[in-house]
């Protein structure tokens, strides 16, 4: 279910919090339900329903009575709530009926046609029309990317040096180019390495 209302991101087997799932943990903050402690308590009382040492009602109504009281002293601090930048510009609201058309990021770079921001990824509006397959994940190695970005890419070929990069050996920094050659975008490290693939 998290994954299917987006608050999480499965890549490769590896589960990241999504923009939606890191703006809804800072806005709940220090509250009762974020902490370990709350998650025991939870599976201790699961624990005991099963083995009918529990009531499953009681628990669900002091769960309803928990939850109530989350929104409410969350909406009081909300005028204090202070999200990150990468995350507001990477969080998608929930589905909804959009008018007009989506925001266009710049032209691109295998046909005549815009990038726009598909939801979990960046695509082309010209996919339908001539099957345009340029399109770019939102996460790459843990990593959101983002429509400025994007923008940077389309614009100038290259975007700025984008810190804290992950995978399987280490963490490194660097830029997103478009490859003329291979067609595709691709890490470019400042200090002569080879460019690396970001798939």
């Amino acid at each position: 279910m998290l994954k299917d209302r987006h608050y999480i991101e499965v890549t490769k087997n590896v589960v990241y919090a999504s923009a939606k799932g890191k703006i809804l943990i800072d806005a709940i903050g220090d509250q009762i339900l974020a902490s370990p402690e709350m998650t025991a308590k939870w599976e201790q009382k699961l624990k005991e329903i099963s083995e009918g040492a529990a009531s499953p009602k009681q628990f669900m109504e002091n769960t309803n009575k928990m939850i109530q009281h989350v929104v409410i002293e969350g909406a009081k601090i909300s005028n204090q709530w202070s999200f990150s930048e990468d995350d507001r510009n990477n969080f998608t609201p929930g589905k909804k009926k959009q008018f007009g058309s989506p925001t266009k990021l710049g032209s691109c770079k295998k046909c005549d046609g815009q990038i726009v921001d598909k939801g979990t990824f960046y695509g082309c509006t010209n996919y339908k029309v001539n099957k345009c397959n340029f399109s770019m994940s939102k996460k790459i190695m843990g990593k959101s990317i983002t429509q400025k970005a994007v923008k940077q890419l389309l614009s100038n070929g290259k975007t700025e040096i984008i810190e804290g990069i992950k995978n399987k050996e280490k963490t490194f920094n660097a830029s997103l180019i478009w490859d003329l050659n291979e067609q595709k975008v691709k890490f470019h490290f400042e200090n002569n390495q080879p460019s690396l693939s970001t798939k």
